[in-house]
């Protein structure tokens, strides 16, 4: 049953990065607006195929990618079923928020589209901001829920022993892989602007999957 979550998790942490990119791939032209930086000038000219058809992948990445995380627990509760207990539902509580904030996000180019065809780039910068603002607590606390406390836990279990994986498997979550995606960022290089930062967190949930089969 472990192996078959463990692949389950691998393909929806895949199927969530092709969600991103959809959603995040903009390239090197696109310019942040607004006072909150969160909007991008390249929303006008992508695609709204791109926008539905990523807020659909989500549907079925979340769910899916939860399954590699619950296959380390699962492997965990043999030895500590509290601590596996708990992270769980940490975890299935972010992955809740998770599709909440992905879709939230697809969302928003769609809004300014329909507001900047009228020709109101205030109100558009306005409505946009004034949105995020409202979910602010919910989307950074199930974030943090989703990727940053589970994996800081993971991290710590393999080094103490908890989780028998090799000590490298340190590297097997989102959080060390959202570094090395602002990494590639940073070079300022054309070709890593939004690759592959904008899809490091969902190939870090994949790679649960992955380190789920090696405790197998």
């Amino acid at each position: 049953m472990n192996t078959i979550l463990a692949v389950i998790g691998i393909i929806g942490g895949l199927i969530c990065a092709v969600a991103d990119l959809l959603l995040d791939l903009k390239g090197p032209q696109n310019k942040k607006l607004g006072k909150m930086g969160i909007i991008d000038s390249e929303w006008e000219n992508m695609a709204h195929w791109r926008f539905v058809w990523s807020a659909i992948l989500a549907m079925f990445a979340v769910p899916m990618y939860s399954c590699g995380f619950i296959a380390v627990m699962m492997t965990l509760h043999k030895g500590h079923p509290v601590i596996a207990t708990v992270l769980t539902v940490i975890f299935l509580i972010g992955a809740m928020g998770g599709f909440m904030i992905h879709t939230f996000l697809c969302q928003q180019p769609t809004i300014y589209r329909k507001i900047i065809a009228k020709a109101d780039q205030k109100l558009a910068e306005d409505v946009i901001q004034s949105t995020f603002k409202q979910i602010y607590v919910p989307f950074f606390a199930l974030y943090s829920m989703l990727v940053i406390i589970p994996a800081i836990a993971v991290i710590v279990l393999i080094i103490m022993g908890f989780i028998n994986a090799p000590i490298w498997c340190v590297i097997l979550n989102p959080v060390v892989f959202q570094l090395v995606g602002f990494l590639f960022r940073a070079t300022k290089l054309d070709i890593f602007i939004d690759a592959p930062s904008c899809c490091a967190a969902s190939l870090g949930l994949a790679s649960y999957g992955l380190l789920a089969l090696l405790c197998v």
